[in-house]
């Protein structure tokens, strides 16, 4: 946004236009007159800053004016520690919105401080911050505008301080950790910026409270009560426990051993094994959790945390319930927890998988919610017969050296990961596979080829995997678009992936529930850029005689 900057007289031309409902020839000058696509988009989704007259990188946020604002402020506050203090000053020179900024709290802003509970790395306590979270930039005011809303109420804003011990002499390194987790978290995961305990000079992370508690105690208190409407989603816990997974003055360790923290359940196999952790990583621990939270029990909660299962989690031991899970949800998590980071899925495929995955349950005779439906009635069952799921909340044993706080984890040795060998993806371990059609495992069919049919030519041609961002919306998106035109295509698909399958005869009878069939779709006279998209991802192909016998099935 910095190396790119409206002209004065692009911004003559434009500043009266209402950005939100620009007309066609509007829209068409602003083509014209902008030809950096970043700042076009930023001016079409979010107008322009009324300070500086630039577009705006985010709604009531322009990234320009609040860094030149939180630099002139920089000889106004100090933690003390100048790796601290560069740290909170680089988030705000790059925060391209309001949970991406830190900022130097004084103590003295919390009140009503209370311990809540300690761990190996910090201690754990809720306060309530008297100014709130920052929200915008007052231009007329010169100064933050502050949000204390908090389910529903503007009165109090509760947070959580977290302590880190032993942290006066902070590293760089773990200062970095934070970074990455303000940064790529987005909203999910917030720090609002760090504070200093007066008493021990420890500094401490001020990040949100959530009423709800871990979900760890959000499981053993609610599970068999818990209302899982996405709108109240929210309100429940915070999963990570950010700031407390190493020791705050850890250094780098100088000889090729790299020290390991972490809770051990949670971490991927890989990095167990002495490698960084990474995306694919945090999906495993991902896996784990949907583990956990489907079946409401902690991971290998009846056995020691030690070395003989950290060996078995690298010979491809997972988690293990009689609790029965969908099996497109037991899927995914398989996905996640496989044992080679490549094949763990991406954060945009995880992502459509899960959206696809919610947007069907409004249909309820989807697959999902039929798997679901079957799934609660096998529950049921489970839970009058277990001692385990009796009344609202869960009762089992954990064992003495089951440990579910980050620690050191000195494990040498061991064996190059891999899956159990009882399926291809993960061991199957709280779920059975199903044979039936309703619950067929759609990772084990011949999913690679679909293929494109050109009506008006009668020529068949092949669609290469979609691209891994496109997948599975790129054909919806062409037959909702109102460029699309004449020509007809015909591609068999399954969330995003063609199909040749040649049991297709049993499987249309189910097409509308497996979201499987032939798709039609027009691709002449597509805009420009998307015509070009469509070449860069087919190919000729010669005719498949498969291809031929499918018959179309309307979705």
């Amino acid at each position: 946004m910095e190396e790119f900057k409206l002209s004065d007289d692009v911004i003559e031309q434009i500043k009266d236009f209402k950005y939100y409902g620009l007309t066609k020839e509007q829209s068409l000058l602003i083509d014209k007159l902008i030809l950096n696509e970043e700042l076009k988009k930023c001016y079409k989704v979010n107008g322009l800053c009324k300070k500086c007259n630039q577009p705006r990188i985010r709604h009531d946020w322009c990234q320009s004016c609040n860094a030149k604002y939180c630099q002139q402020n920089f000889k106004n506050w100090t933690s003390g520690n100048n790796e601290v203090d560069k740290f909170i000053q680089k988030s705000q020179l790059n925060a391209k919105c309001n949970y991406e900024i830190l900022e130097c709290i004084e103590y003295d802003r919390f009140e009503n401080v209370k311990y809540l509970a300690k761990g190996e790395f910090g201690t754990i306590y809720k306060a309530i911050w008297k100014d709130g979270f920052i929200d915008s930039l007052d231009f007329e005011l010169n100064q933050w505008k502050r949000s204390k809303y908090w389910c529903g109420s503007h009165k109090n804003f509760p947070v959580i301080l977290k302590c880190l011990h032993n942290s006066q002499d902070i590293t760089a390194e773990f200062l970095r950790e934070i970074e990455l987790y303000t940064v790529c978290s987005g909203p999910i995961i917030l720090c609002h910026g760090i504070t200093k305990d007066p008493k021990s000079n420890n500094f401490m992370m001020v990040i949100p409270y959530a009423k709800n508690g871990s979900l760890r105690q959000h499981l053993n208190k609610s599970f068999n009560s818990i209302d899982w409407d996405e709108n109240n989603a929210n309100e429940y816990i915070f999963i990570t426990d950010l700031g407390l997974c190493q020791p705050a003055n850890e250094k780098p360790s100088q000889d090729e051993y790299k020290k390991i923290y972490g809770v051990l359940p949670y971490v991927a196999p890989e990095v167990l094994r002495g490698k960084e952790y990474t995306q694919e990583s945090e999906f495993y621990g991902f896996g784990i959790i949907a583990y956990e939270v489907c079946t409401g029990l902690p991971p290998y909660h009846n056995i020691a945390h030690n070395k003989l299962l950290t060996i078995s989690i690298c010979q491809g031991l997972r988690p293990k319930s009689d609790y029965k899970v969908p099996q497109l949800i037991l899927d995914i998590s398989k996905r996640c927890w496989d044992a080679g980071p490549l094949k763990r899925p991406k954060a945009n495929e995880l992502c459509d998988m899960l959206v696809i995955l919610r947007d069907e349950l409004k249909n309820i005779s989807c697959e999902i919610s039929k798997q679901i439906k079957e799934a609660d009635k096998i529950n049921e069952k489970l839970t009058s017969s277990s001692l385990i799921y009796t009344g609202t909340t869960l009762s089992y044993t954990t064992n003495p050296q089951a440990v579910y706080t980050s620690r050191f984890l000195d494990f040498k040795n061991l064996p190059e990961p891999k899956n159990a060998i009882d399926n291809g993806i993960g061991h199957n371990s709280f779920g059975e596979y199903s044979e039936s059609i309703e619950a067929m495992d759609f990772t084990k069919l011949n999913l690679g080829t679909p293929f494109i049919k050109q009506l008006n030519k009668g020529k068949e041609r092949k669609l290469t995997k979609y691209s891994e961002y496109k997948c599975p919306t790129l054909l919806n998106y062409y037959k909702q678009s109102d460029w699309i035109d004449s020509i007809k295509h015909i591609a068999p698909f399954h969330q995003g992936y063609g199909t040749t399958i040649d049991y297709y005869e049993k499987l249309k009878k189910c097409a509308c529930r497996l979201n499987l069939g032939y798709e039609e779709i027009r691709i002449d006279g597509l805009h420009e850029e998307w015509q070009d998209e469509v070449m860069r991802i087919r190919e000729d192909f010669p005719l498949d005689e498969i291809a031929k016998k499918l018959e179309k099935v309307e979705l």
